[in-house]
């Protein structure tokens, strides 16, 4: 027996349940942006605040100076996109691909930061302050003037990892 019945898109999926909770009056002002190609993009001085960037290319792309406080960005390529000089409190990432990206001068305090690749990744002079990092790939990936006050790391909190770290290596 075939069953030829289509099987649902996850990329759909979850543009759904991105506003499937949401009246018609909270994301009437909310950019979505859905499969789009914004490869070599340059998004400067912008407000994006909220916005839902899902399934989308962005590689090689560049946000800067901007505004992306609560801004949900879900399965997407983003490989060495740049986030420089920007609010990005409160932002969600989620199934992103972010190898070798950089996060430079930016405040990422209380976002998430979830099932994502940002091994070889840079991070530069952050306030990830209560942020929640979870199935995060990080091998090489360096930080530098990052502040992680009560951030935590699959569940461990920041601070005490580098308590470890410090401890281990002060012997």
């Amino acid at each position: 027996m075939n069953d030829t019945t289509k099987q649902p898109d996850p990329a759909e999926e979850t543009a759904e349940a991105v506003t499937a909770e949401e009246t018609p009056e909270e994301t009437a002002d909310k950019p979505v942006f859905h499969g789009d190609a914004f490869k070599n993009a340059v998004f400067e001085e912008v407000d994006m605040e909220c916005a839902v960037i899902s399934a989308a290319n962005l590689y090689c792309g560049a946000i800067l100076t901007s505004n992306i406080n609560e801004m949900r960005i879900e399965e997407c390529t983003m490989e060495h996109a740049q986030f420089r000089n920007m609010a990005m409190k409160k932002a969600s990432f989620q199934a992103v691909d972010l190898q070798g990206a950089t996060f430079a001068d930016a405040s990422l305090v209380g976002s998430q930061i979830k099932h994502l690749d940002m091994n070889t990744s840079r991070f530069e002079h952050l306030n990830m302050n209560d942020s929640v990092f979870e199935s995060v790939a990080l091998v090489g990936a360096q930080f530098n003037g990052c502040i992680w006050e009560d951030a935590t790391i699959d569940g461990i909190p920041v601070r005490d990892l580098l308590a470890a770290y410090m401890e281990l290596h002060n012997n």
